[in-house]
């Protein structure tokens, strides 16, 4: 698992390499144009968590599938900088909903619904009520925009460990080494229900197997050596991402993508939150407590 996190951070921190690297061909501006921000201090108007010194930099990782937050993991680097530990959120956990823009606060919602609701800044929100910490900085990417982006590359070779017949996301493939275009990429990390019991565990498992073998063609295809691919690639990547302005340029962005594919994949773990089934509804999941609140403040 520490080795597929590492693999995914390091696909993430790819994407601001190569912008950084047609900086001299004269495309700066152009990538720098694409990329969008919010400003969290101005969208998030009541109190939030403290920043205090020697605490973790905590970075909100939202994948947005269709207007929806589709995927939400928070990393945690510590003040050293030399650990790591990724928390993943699952999406239809039941928590608190602070108020939003002009949308009142919910006594009780699906965490999900806080995209929806107030975009990324309302994600953030959620996530530090729910914790209790401060999320310093969010990156938003756009699933349609990753797509673009293995049609680029010419598809992913990836070795299915079960065949997958699935018609709400409309991929069928069989088991064993198969290659997935852009659409059929897509289809798999959305494919939850005709795999094990149906639950974004699963779904989880499909995502990180896409991005170990997306990674491992990066690594092993000079791609950085074509300029024009590189800004082809660059130029759908800034395209398909959302920060906050903290981090809203192409240098900070590189900033944060090398300081986090410097660590050691032993120096990272990745936990999801510990949940239970919500008694109202068995198809949801809410906090599990203690264990909840005491992984958030173990960090």
């Amino acid at each position: 698992m520490n080795v597929h996190l590492k693999r995914w951070l390091a696909v993430s921190g790819a994407a601001v390499v190569i912008a950084t690297g047609v900086v001299a061909g004269g495309s700066y501006w152009r990538l720098e144009s694409n990329l969008k921000t919010v400003d969290l201090s101005t969208e998030i108007t009541h109190p939030r968590p403290p920043s205090t010194p020697g605490r973790p930099l905590n970075i909100l990782l939202i994948g947005k599938d269709d207007g929806r937050s589709d995927t939400a993991m928070v990393v945690q680097l510590n003040a050293k900088g030399d650990q790591a530990r990724v928390v993943s959120i699952p999406r239809d956990t039941m928590v608190p909903r602070p108020k939003c823009g002009t949308n009142p606060p919910a006594a009780i919602a699906m965490f999900n619904s806080a995209f929806s609701t107030g975009g990324a800044a309302c994600t953030v929100a959620t996530v530090e009520q729910m914790s209790g910490i401060r999320i310093d900085h969010f990156v938003q990417i756009d699933f349609n925009g990753f797509r673009d982006v293995i049609d680029k590359l010419g598809g992913i070779d990836v070795t299915m460990p079960e065949a997958i017949d699935d018609e709400k996301s409309g991929l069928h493939v069989p088991a064993g080494p198969t290659k997935l275009d852009g659409t059929q990429a897509l289809a798999f990390v959305r494919t939850r229900y005709s795999i094990g019991d149906g639950s974004d565990l699963n779904r989880i498992k499909n995502q990180q197997l896409f991005m170990r073998a997306l990674s491992e063609k990066l690594a092993n295809e000079n791609w950085l050596a074509s300029p024009a691919k590189t800004l082809q690639l660059a130029d759908i990547l800034t395209k398909s991402i959302v920060t906050d302005t903290g981090i809203g340029s192409i240098p900070k962005l590189a900033d944060l993508a090398g300081k986090l594919t410097a660590l050691k994949p032993d120096a990272i773990t990745y936990v999801t939150l510990p949940t239970e089934s919500y008694l109202p509804d068995p198809n949801r999941v809410q906090p599990k407590q203690p264990e909840a609140d005491e992984l958030w403040q173990a960090a």
